[in-house]
C-alpha cells in the first residue's frame, strides 16, 4: 500500500489509482460514480456531507481495501458477494466495478436502491450487480462466498442477518469503528466464530473484521 492519502481531490484520485493499480477505464467510471453521488446527495442524505470532498478515500478506497483481504488466487470460480445495507453502494458497488464479480446489494430504503440502480446502469454493471429493495432477512435460499457491510448495524446483528446466507467457506469483511471490541464481545454471546482485526487503510480508528466459520451458539 501507498503512504497516507493526500488532501486535494485530484491528488486523492491519483493516490487511489496508484494504491489499487486501477485502470484509466475504471477511474473514468469512478468519476461518473462520484458525480452521481454529489448530484443525488443534494436531494437525499446518502453519505455524510463532510465526506463528499474526500470521496476517493472515505468511500472508494474504504471499499477497495477489502479486496486485499480476499483469497482470489487459485479460486475455482469468481466469488459471489452479499453487501448488507448497501446505502450509497459502499462497499459492494466499488467491489463489483473493480472485480467483475457477482455482487448483490441489499437495502430496505427505496430511495437508496433507486440511486444504486442508477449508478449500476451508468457504470454498465447490469450483468454482475443485483440491487434488491428489501430486508436482508427475506432473501430466501441463496448462499454467498463473501459478506460485507459498512456502517450498517452492530456485529451481532450482521451475523444474525447474514448467517443464513453464508456459504460453508464464507469470508465476512465488516468495516467497523472504535467500538469494535465491544461489538465483538456482544457477538460472542450469540455466535461462535473465528476472526482477525485488520487496521483500516482510510481511518486510523477503523478496523476491518475478517471473520470465518460463523455459526449460532446452541
Amino acid at each position: 500500500m501507498s503512504n497516507a492519502p493526500p488532501e486535494s481531490p485530484e491528488e486523492q484520485r491519483a493516490w487511489f489509482a496508484a494504491t489499487f493499480n486501477v485502470s484509466r477505464e475504471t477511474l473514468a467510471k469512478l468519476d461518473i460514480y462520484a458525480a452521481l453521488l454529489a448530484e443525488w446527495q443534494a436531494k437525499f442524505n446518502l453519505v455524510g456531507p463532510a465526506t463528499l470532498p474526500h470521496v476517493w478515500v472515505r468511500h472508494f478506497a474504504d471499499s477497495a481495501q477489502l479486496l486485499e483481504l480476499t483469497e482470489r488466487e487459485g479460486a475455482a470460480h469468481r466469488p459471489t458477494w452479499l453487501d448488507i445495507g448497501s446505502g450509497a453502494g459502499f462497499a459492494g458497488m466499488v467491489i463489483a466495478l473493480m472485480t467483475g464479480d457477482s455482487v448483490t446489494l441489499v437495502d430496505s430504503i427505496r430511495k437508496k436502491t433507486v440511486f444504486l440502480e442508477t449508478v449500476r446502469d451508468a457504470l454498465g454493471l447490469e450483468r454482475n450487480v443485483k440491487v434488491l429493495n428489501q430486508r436482508v432477512e427475506s432473501l430466501g435460499s441463496v448462499k454467498f462466498d463473501t459478506i460485507t457491510a459498512r456502517a450498517c448495524a452492530p456485529l451481532a446483528k450482521l451475523f444474525d442477518w447474514g448467517e443464513p446466507y453464508a456459504a460453508k467457506s464464507c469470508t465476512w469483511l465488516l468495516l467497523k469503528g472504535a467500538a469494535v471490541e465491544d461489538e465483538l464481545a456482544e457477538a460472542r454471546r450469540r455466535f461462535v466464530f473465528e476472526h482477525e482485526l485488520i487496521p483500516s487503510l482510510t481511518d486510523s480508528r477503523g478496523r476491518i473484521v475478517r471473520a470465518h466459520s460463523v455459526r449460532r451458539r446452541r
